[in-house]
């Protein structure tokens, strides 16, 4: 499953399952979650704050445990975990917030049961800020005012909505958006993964007024390298914001 993949150490690994009242998934995803095979943790501080987060979790008031999952250290302080599943209501994961919406990093996920999905979006604004991911798993077809104001709230805080998928598949293609708003990423224009990824490591640079001798290459009029330009006419600038620039359009 994607919350146990690589121990749950992957960055785009789902935190928070947001699922319907009276979902029956509980002893189908105890028995998945029993049947993982133990995996160990990167190094000892992350077994350690992730033992902390834990055990947070699991001692707050109105969590139910769905598979506690189990952590262990060996001599070497190395900790070795199997997947960790709790169950909260919407209203416990508000009135719980600060114990439970820090990220655990490993093997545990947090599902929440709400009532109706017409308050998905409002309590999703409430309770979150930035992300990397979000999904929205929906029958064929589906398509409700509720639904769109969830990918709308999603599609503003996310860097990539996904559907009837998981966020763990991590692609190195031109499509690919590994990032997201505040504090998914500091910076959510980019992404760093993907072939755009190449962007953090440029800087915008504009030249004013400079001879042609003094240009890099792809910005002189020749052009030898035969790079994509875009000219306006020059001194076309000049008008723009004016009134008669806007009376026309």
């Amino acid at each position: 499953m994607s919350v146990f993949g690589s121990a749950g150490q992957l960055c785009t690994k789902p935190g928070f399952l947001f699922v319907p009242a009276g979902h029956g998934l509980g002893d189908g995803l105890a028995a998945r979650a029993a049947a993982a095979s133990e995996q160990r943790l990167l190094y000892p501080g992350i077994a350690t704050a992730y033992r902390d987060r834990r055990d947070t979790i699991l001692a707050t008031t109105d969590v139910e445990v769905i598979a506690e999952g189990k952590l262990r250290f060996d001599a070497e302080g190395q900790g070795w975990v199997t997947p960790t599943l709790v169950g909260v209501t919407a209203a416990v994961l508000m009135q719980q917030r600060d114990r439970l919406l820090d990220e655990a990093f490993g093997p545990l996920s947090v599902m929440v049961e709400f009532e109706r999905e017409e308050d998905l979006a409002g309590l999703a604004d409430q309770l979150f800020e930035g992300n990397l991911t979000g999904t929205v798993h929906a029958a064929t077809g589906e398509d409700t005012p509720a639904i769109r104001a969830l990918v709308g709230w999603i599609t503003r805080h996310a860097g990539r909505v996904l559907f009837g998928g998981w966020p763990t598949g991590v692609a190195v293609t031109p499509a690919m958006q590994h990032g997201g708003p505040w504090p998914a990423t500091t910076n959510d224009t980019s992404t760093s993964v993907g072939t755009a990824a190449i962007g953090r490591f440029l800087r915008p640079v504009a030249y004013q007024g400079a001879p042609q001798e003094l240009l890099p290459l792809p910005l002189r009029d020749d052009n030898p390298w035969q790079v994509p330009q875009r000219r306006n006419i020059s001194g076309q600038s000049r008008s723009w914001g004016s009134q008669a620039t806007l009376a026309s359009h």
